[in-house]
C-alpha cells in the first residue's frame, strides 16, 4: 500500500505540483482511502518529504557510483553525465518532479540532506578536475550549476516541446555544456552514451 501511495503521489505532484495536489486526489489515484494515506504519513508534507528524499536518493545512487568514485575526475565527470541522462530518461516523472519544481519551502533540513550529500561528492570531483587542469577555474559549485542547469534546461524543453529525450544528441549537447567548465572535446570524450 505505501509503494502505492509513493508511486500515485509521484505521479500527482508532477502532473500538478505539490502545491496543487491534495490528499484525496492522491487516494483516488492509489486507489486506497485517504485514511490509508495517513496510516503511513501524518501529513502531506511528510509524504511530499518521503516522494522527494526518495527520488532524489535514487537519482544520486544512480549519478554517483562506486565505478564513479574510483574514476579519474575526467572520466568520472563524462560518467556522471551519461548517468544523468540515464536516469531522467529512464524515470521522467521523478526527475521533472525533482528539478522542474521547488522544494524548499515544504521540506524540513533533514529531507535536503541527501542533495547536500550529493552535491558536496559532485563539488569534490570538479575540484579533483580543476587540480589536473582540466576545468577552469573558479567555484566548483557554481561551475556545477552551470553544468546541471544546462542539462535540466534540455529536460524542460523535451518537456514542453514533446520531443523525448531518447530523440537528442546527447553527445552533442554533452560537448557544449562540458565546454562551459573548460573541459576540452579532446578530454571529455562520451562514456556509455
Amino acid at each position: 500500500m505505501r509503494r502505492k501511495v509513493l508511486d500515485a503521489a509521484l505521479e500527482l505532484f508532477d502532473e500538478r505540483t505539490w502545491d496543487g495536489t491534495n490528499v484525496p486526489e492522491i487516494a483516488t489515484r492509489a486507489s486506497v482511502a485517504v485514511g490509508t494515506i495517513y496510516r503511513y504519513f501524518p501529513n502531506k508534507q511528510a509524504l511530499g518529504e518521503a516522494v522527494f528524499t526518495e527520488a532524489k536518493a535514487a537519482f544520486a545512487n544512480a549519478v554517483i557510483t562506486d565505478e564513479v568514485r574510483r574514476a579519474d575526475p575526467v572520466t568520472a565527470i563524462n560518467m556522471i553525465w551519461c548517468n544523468q541522462v540515464a536516469f531522467a530518461t529512464a524515470y521522467p516523472q521523478a526527475f521533472s518532479f525533482l528539478e522542474h519544481q521547488i522544494h524548499s519551502y515544504y521540506l524540513r533540513p533533514q529531507a535536503l540532506e541527501v542533495v547536500h550529500r550529493l552535491n558536496s561528492e559532485l563539488v569534490e570531483i570538479l575540484r579533483a578536475a580543476q587540480a589536473t587542469g582540466a576545468v577552469r577555474p573558479g567555484d566548483p559549485q557554481v561551475l556545477l550549476s552551470m553544468v546541471f542547469g544546462a542539462f535540466v534546461g534540455v529536460t524542460k524543453h523535451s518537456r514542453a516541446s514533446g520531443i523525448s529525450l531518447d530523440e537528442y544528441n546527447w553527445d552533442d549537447i554533452r560537448r557544449a555544456v562540458m565546454s562551459l567548465i573548460g573541459l576540452a572535446d579532446e578530454v571529455s570524450g562520451a562514456v556509455g552514451s
